[in-house]
């Protein structure tokens, strides 16, 4: 390979290098770099025009409550899929289906199977600027039908979800993440408790590389709307495939009665398909 030794060609590699790299780093959101498409995507971010991105998750979930006249104690497994599809520069659609099963140490529960098919939309609002946050506004219908040990019947609910998403950039390196929503029927269509339904998340996002993000934060973005630190690390395997790792714990005496633990695991591939 010829040497480049001229001032010129070298300072303008220089800055275009230096210039590719900062917008990465800032999450800008440009479809032209197909290696930062899957970690721009995102918080309340949305994909580009045409683009399609196949998600896929592996979980584990467990809570357990102990007091002195009550014991409880579930564990239980989950698969997820879904793909995005981007609409427009500022509109996407999701379609998902999620399986579970689960065990229960109960006198009520032995355990319980059941399979959750769900559409979803996301819009841009605000692209953000200066201490205004990017903010997105999403929905998503779930549909979940489950089968427990003392009813052979298949219970269906429909479980509706409203919510806002927003996004601060904090100089070079980080991101806050956060959200606000609210989601009806969260275990039967009688759970009209409003603040059992309000669901929220916090996430500080360290961008460290131009292939991997870390991120801790808290959420009550689970099964019981415990409140739990979440902790993640997303890496792009190619330009194309990403690897996510995520869990999130809590501990403490919970709803008066007693000693309370939650633990959650996930994995997951996402692979943009076009």
């Amino acid at each position: 390979m010829k040497k480049l030794n001229k001032p010129l060609v070298c300072a303008a590699l220089i800055f275009s290098a230096i210039t590719f790299f900062a917008t990465s780093i800032h999450a800008q959101d440009s479809m032209a770099a197909s290696r930062y498409i899957l970690i721009s995507t995102t918080g309340p971010n949305v994909l580009g025009q045409g683009h399609i991105q196949w998600n896929s998750n592996l979980e584990y979930y467990h809570y357990g409550l102990n007091g002195a006249n009550l014991h409880f104690n579930s564990h239980s497994i989950g698969i997820t899929t879904g793909l995005r599809f981007g609409i427009g520069n500022r509109a996407e659609l999701t379609l998902d289906l999620a399986s579970t099963y689960a065990t229960f140490d109960t006198t009520i529960f032995h355990n319980t199977t059941g399979f959750s098919p769900a559409v979803g939309a996301k819009l841009l609002l605000f692209e953000g600027r200066g201490l205004l946050p990017k903010t997105s506004f999403f929905t998503n219908v779930a549909a979940p039908v489950q089968q427990n040990a003392y009813n052979s019947k298949w219970n269906a609910l429909v479980q509706p979800e409203i919510g806002l998403q927003f996004r601060n950039r904090l100089g070079k390196w980080f991101l806050l993440d956060y959200s606000l929503g609210y989601a009806w029927n969260r275990y039967s269509v009688e759970d009209v408790d409003f603040t059992n339904q309000v669901q929220y998340s916090i996430q500080l996002r360290w961008m460290h590389s131009d292939r991997q993000m870390t991120s801790i934060g808290i959420s009550n973005r689970n099964i019981i709307r415990n409140h739990t630190v979440d902790l993640e690390t997303r890496r792009l395997l190619t330009d194309d495939l990403q690897l996510t790792v995520a869990a999130s714990f809590a501990a403490g005496y919970g709803l008066g009665i007693g000693f309370t633990d939650h633990v959650h695991g996930l994995v997951g591939l996402s692979w943009m398909i076009k």
